[in-house]
C-alpha cells in the first residue's frame, strides 16, 4: 500500500516497492478511464483505443496495421480488433495497395476525419485544463520533467516488453 501523508502522497519519501505499487494504482486507475466510452462530440459513442487509433490512421492515411501495432506497442492482433470495430462503423475503409495486393492500407472515412478532429480538440482541452491545475500545484519546470521521465519510461518499458517476449525472462532470477 502507498504510505500517505495527509491524504497526500508524498512521492520522493517511497520505498522502491511503493513506489511500483503508486505507479501500478496510477495505471489501473488510467486503465479504468481508458475503458470508459463516450461521445467524442458526433453524438455517438467510442471508446478511447477506438478513437485514438481513428486519430492515428486520419493522421496516417495508407497506413498498414503492422505500422500501427509498431508505432502503439501492440499485437497486431489487439490493433486488428480495433480496426474491425471501426470499419464496422463505417470510420476506416481498407484498400488494398496498387503495388501489392497483398498488402492492406487503412484510409479514415470523411465521418473517421471528423470523429479524429473532434477527439484531438477534447484531449487538447482536456490536458490542458490537467497541466494548469498540475502547473499550480508542483511548477511548469516540474510538469516538464514529468513528461520527460514519462517518456523516458515508455521508451524502457517498450523495451522490456520486446525483451520479455523474446527471451521469455522469468520474473525472479535464479538464486546461486
Amino acid at each position: 500500500m502507498v504510505k500517505e501523508n495527509g491524504g497526500k502522497i508524498q512521492g520522493r519519501a517511497l520505498s522502491g516497492y511503493d513506489r511500483a505499487d503508486l505507479l501500478f494504482d496510477f495505471a489501473v486507475a488510467y486503465a479504468d478511464g481508458v475503458n470508459l466510452v463516450r461521445d467524442f462530440g458526433n453524438g455517438k459513442e467510442y471508446s478511447p483505443a477506438e478513437v485514438h487509433m481513428i486519430t492515428r490512421i486520419a493522421e496516417n492515411p495508407g497506413i498498414t496495421v503492422t505500422e500501427l501495432a509498431r508505432r502503439g506497442n501492440r499485437t497486431k492482433g489487439a490493433i486488428s480488433q480495433v480496426v474491425k470495430r471501426l470499419e464496422e462503423k463505417g470510420l476506416v475503409e481498407k484498400r488494398k495497395a496498387a503495388e501489392n495486393c497483398s498488402r492492406t492500407l487503412l484510409y479514415a472515412t470523411e465521418e473517421g476525419r471528423r470523429l479524429g478532429q473532434c477527439h484531438k480538440e477534447r484531449d487538447q482541452r482536456r490536458i490542458e485544463r490537467m497541466e494548469k491545475e498540475l502547473e499550480t500545484q508542483v511548477g511548469r519546470e516540474a510538469l516538464d520533467q514529468f513528461y520527460d521521465v514519462l517518456a523516458c519510461m515508455y521508451e524502457a518499458m517498450k523495451a522490456r516488453r520486446q525483451l520479455v517476449q523474446q527471451e521469455k525472462e522469468p520474473c525472479c532470477p535464479d538464486k546461486e
